[in-house]
């Protein structure tokens, strides 16, 4: 049996450090690290328009005679919109301007009759511009019961539709976490085609293309992004000396290495040439970048990968931070520029563009 929609909004106040009078987003619900990760695990952040999501939220609108439905994700810091009908929203707003994180929050579905008469909102900014007078949402589930995004509908009048029930609603999400599943099933069989076989990251084709994605959710966010381009010194007297297979192993072994350091969902570690590699590092300014360079020549270090004429395998790297002006072709032209500048420095350093 469902609680009643005044207990459920009084709960989410209660969770909040403020004054339950004062909107104050609510905590992270406790197992907010692994709702993260099933949620990364689907890619379906920050991606285009998809005409089996914009379906459901057009049945949504017109099952309920809603002015607008939205169908989103939410990720630590922002909501995306994933499908909407109605009244366009931004693709991306922060989390805590969202009216869903109390879905998130709660676990539960959220039903406010009236936006303005809740205590817990006042000052919430959806309430401040008085656009919207009714709510109702539903958690979208992910494969393993997370909840990582939202299904709901709003109206400009207070109050719920006659006979209102968020039956439907549950079924349209439902629908939609089936369909999440198959996309995982998709972004998989995507991850397979565009992963580089000897070392398992990515390959040329996929760095490319998250690049592009990286630089557009910057351009979207306000948030940085660093790209490393990295090359292992004196490679072709492996493969000459040792020849192709031992090549081939220290590739493996590097590539290892390399992953340690690219912990963060959002960070893509990438085969680009035959012994060059790169490293996309979302939400990482110059600072962040150099010190992850740091961290990847000390880890390659203490694996110790044997070079048959200059005892350890060693790389360069170029560093280089996302600029105002840059596209994509020169963001990558800079970090590569600042590659050659380590190789000729030296070798086995890192030099920023």
């Amino acid at each position: 049996m469902r609680l009643p929609i005044r207990t459920r909004i009084w709960d989410v106040a209660q969770q909040q450090t403020m004054s339950p009078s004062m909107w104050n987003a609510p905590a992270a619900p406790a197992d907010e690290a692994e709702r993260l990760n099933e949620l990364y695990s689907y890619a379906i952040l920050d991606t285009p328009a998809e005409e089996r999501f914009d379906r459901i939220t057009r049945i949504a609108s017109r099952v309920y005679g809603a002015d607008a439905a939205y169908m989103s994700f939410v990720d630590a810091d922002q909501q995306w919109l994933k499908a909407q009908s109605g009244r366009r929203l931004p693709d991306m707003l922060p989390r805590s301007e969202s009216l869903c994180t109390l879905v998130i929050a709660t676990d539960a579905e959220v039903v406010i009759n009236d936006l303005r008469a809740v205590p817990a909102l006042a000052g919430h900014p959806v309430v401040e511009a008085g656009t919207w007078g009714f709510y109702a949402g539903v958690p979208l589930r992910g494969e393993h019961g997370h909840v990582i995004g939202t299904l709901c509908i709003v109206n400009a009048r207070a109050g719920a539709p006659d006979g209102f029930s968020t039956d439907v609603l549950h079924d349209l999400a439902a629908i939609s976490s089936h369909e999440l599943i198959l996309a995982q099933r998709n972004s998989e069989l995507y991850r397979l085609t565009n992963t580089d076989a000897l070392t398992g990251l990515a390959n040329r084709r996929m760095f490319d293309s998250e690049l592009t994605r990286t630089l557009r959710r910057s351009r979207r966010t306000g948030s940085e992004a660093s790209l490393l381009v990295i090359d292992l010194d004196h490679f072709k007297e492996v493969n000459d000396a040792a020849g192709h297979a031992a090549g081939d192993a220290a590739l493996a072994d590097f590539a290892a290495v390399l992953r340690g350091v690219a912990r963060r969902p959002d960070d893509l570690a990438a085969r680009i040439g035959g012994e060059e590699f790169a490293l996309i590092l979302g939400g990482t300014d110059g600072a962040g970048a150099l010190t992850v360079a740091a961290s990847l020549l000390e880890a390659l270090a203490a694996a110790g990968i044997e070079h048959p004429k200059r005892g350890r395998l060693t790389t360069s790297i170029g560093a280089a931070t996302l600029e105002a002006d840059d596209d994509a072709r020169a963001w990558f032209a800079r970090a590569d520029r600042a590659l050659y500048a380590a190789k000729a420095g030296g070798r086995a350093t890192v030099r920023t563009s």
